[in-house]
């Protein structure tokens, strides 16, 4: 809001004009006015004129109403009319041309140093030099040379990246020319999402790889060391099983860098194959291994009629699943050089259900008003989808629990619960009786229904009674 007045010193009396920058560059595009002196002063605005900058005698720029807008670095150049005086004659200076600046390396990668130098024709010529119009001192990371041509970025880092400007000026005129530096980076470790690292048999596994790098990378998926066909940063594996259990590597590579950076997932897929079926295991190895060895648990597995091994002892096949045939698999292999372990597979038996019942026991008599939860429990695995029906009517209840509270007569009948294991497709039922045998009064239903219905007809027989009294009496 308030005002500024900028004056060159010392001050100039004989110039034939003067011009005002809004930068630190004389470019005619940021030029603000120029004023001509004069019995008759003219001033002359330029793009960046706002309409409150005047000038005045001695070149000062006075400027009104100032705002944030107005921050910046302000530049005054001063032409003066040459006068011929009688002394030693006076070496000739050449004006600046010819501004170029060279980059070493051509593609800088971080943290490498990286070096801009400043050339231009003149004589003698001074270099200044600026970031995104920002003037740069030196500093702990920018080296600048004695002469200021050259300047150094050491580390560089991602955030020098911009416009760089050399700006190249003698005591007859100036030039600039400007650069652009981008320096690369990365990659850094990348992340997968989501960090997920168990899933059961069939459901689908979708992983993101996300890694910060300029430019782009190259994402591979490897799985237990070994490529997979999917390219990119996303990773779909639809209907897992349990072989595809093990871990997924993401390598992100910078390909003309030759820059790579990694991270991994541990994946478990939870197998259920049902009682007294038939599951299959895989071992994945290179065909240099001698000796393949099953394990369950940890302990050799001994080839039986139930455990059936493939000629080449890579495949396992167990038939007339048990329950005990439930755990943690996994495969040896062993050459004359060493032995090395595959991923565990954790193998689930899905039986059930078994020992249907409903919790508590019936037949259940209760208080009116009372509450009332029935639980419908069953060994099963893997966790039973449950409907619970009530006098013959379906309730859409999906839990394993009813609860009512407070109960009411309508809440006595008989209550059925349907248990079903989606594995084994396994259907069982079980049933409880729920009555209220007494009620506040001390009574059964029975008996007030009773004392009900006999007060009804003692109602009507005295009603008949009076009816024919006064008929009587009437004739």
């Amino acid at each position: 809001g308030g005002g500024v007045s900028l004056a060159p010193e010392p001050a100039t009396q004989d110039f034939t004009s003067c011009s005002w920058y809004r930068s630190a560059i004389t470019d005619d595009n940021s030029r603000i006015l120029t004023y001509y002196p004069g019995p008759s002063p003219v001033q002359q605005n330029g793009p960046t004129h706002t309409g409150r900058e005047t000038a005045g005698p001695g070149c000062a720029l006075h400027i009104a109403g100032l705002t944030l807008s107005d921050t910046g670095n302000y530049t005054v150049r001063i032409d003066t009319l040459a006068v011929r005086c009688p002394r030693p004659p006076s070496p000739i200076h050449l004006g600046v041309s010819g501004v170029n600046i060279t980059m070493s390396p051509s593609v800088p990668i971080e943290p490498e140093a990286v070096t801009l130098s400043c050339e231009a024709r003149g004589s003698p010529v001074s270099y200044s030099w600026f970031k995104d119009n920002e003037i740069l001192e030196a500093g702990s990371r920018v080296l600048l040379s004695s002469d200021n041509q050259t300047l150094t970025l050491d580390p560089s880092s991602r955030n020098d990246s911009g416009s760089y400007t050399c700006l190249a000026t003698n005591t007859v005129s100036s030039q600039n020319a400007t650069v652009r530096l981008d320096v690369l980076y990365g990659p850094n470790t990348p992340s997968i999402t989501p960090r997920q690292e168990v899933y059961a048999e069939g459901s689908t596994l979708q992983l993101s790889c996300r890694a910060d790098a300029s430019p782009a990378a190259v994402f591979i998926w490897l799985f237990n060391g070994a490529p997979l066909a999917s390219s990119g940063s996303d990773l779909l594996v639809p209907s897992l099983s349990v072989s595809q259990s093990g871990t997924y590597t993401c390598v992100v590579i910078i390909l003309f860098a030759g820059r790579s950076s990694y991270t991994t997932l541990e994946i478990a897929v939870l197998g259920e194959a049902p009682e007294n079926g038939t599951f299959t295991l895989t071992c994945n190895t290179s065909p240099s291994a001698d000796t393949v060895l099953w394990l369950r648990d940890g302990a050799s597995l001994v080839p039986s009629e139930r455990l059936v091994l493939s000629p080449d002892n890579r495949t396992l096949t167990v038939l007339n699943v048990t329950r005990g045939d439930a755990g943690t698999y996994r495969c040896e292999v062993r050459n004359l050089v060493s032995t090395n372990h595959s991923e565990p597979s954790n193998v689930t038996v899905a039986y059930g259900p078994d020992s249907t019942r409903i919790d508590p026991p019936g037949p259940i008599d209760l208080t009116l008003g009372s509450p009332l939860t029935l639980t419908c429990v069953a060994d099963s695995v893997p966790a039973l989808s449950y409907r619970w029906v009530v006098n013959g009517t379906d309730t859409n209840e999906t839990g394993s629990s009813l609860t009512f509270n407070p109960t009411t007569l309508d809440h006595q009948g008989t209550y059925e619960c349907q248990a079903q294991n989606p594995i084994t497709n396994r259907t069982a039922w079980a049933s409880v009786t729920v009555r209220f045998p007494t009620s506040p009064t001390g009574l059964s239903p029975g008996a007030i229904a009773g004392i009900v219905i006999g007060a009804l007809a003692g109602a009507a027989l005295l009603g008949g009674l009076l009816y024919f009294l006064l008929r009587k009496t009437g004739g």
